[in-house]
């Protein structure tokens, strides 16, 4: 398993103190930089998901943006678990509509338990999830 973390490097700094944190997660930090205005981070996500196509392997996604549906639609079915991770509410409409050929979301706090304490989110609970003790 590779995690791989995209930054924005264009300015020629780079934020080490970050990196650094990153590096001691076993996430493996990918620097770009590109012209004013372009989507480094973006591309770079867009270049890797393609590369990935002609591989093997799983892919998880940390993204809500629908920039990355074309590349993810093309993963799918492909013999491979494809998901993406954030938070359900903000993911691109786009990305809901490829779980019916397998892509699976993952939410952040619900799925991956990533925070000790609930967050104060505003969202459509389904009713065998509902748990009124949340709202007292």
């Amino acid at each position: 398993m590779k995690a791989l973390f995209f930054l924005n490097a264009s300015s020629g700094n780079m934020p080490m103190p970050f990196v650094q944190a990153l590096l001691a997660l076993d996430y493996r930090p990918v620097p770009l930089a590109g012209a004013p205005g372009e989507k480094v981070v973006d591309l770079g996500i867009q270049r890797m998901l393609e590369a990935i196509e002609s591989r093997s392997g799983d892919v998880l996604l940390g993204s809500h943006d629908g920039d990355f549906l074309p590349q993810m639609s093309r993963l799918v079915g492909e013999n491979r678990r494809v998901g993406v991770l954030g938070f359900r509410e903000f993911v691109n409409a786009g990305f809901v509509e490829l779980t019916s050929a397998g892509l699976k979301i993952f939410d952040l706090e619900d799925d991956v338990a990533c925070f000790t304490s609930r967050l104060p989110r505003v969202r459509i609970i389904p009713l065998d999830e509902f748990d009124p003790v949340r709202f007292l």
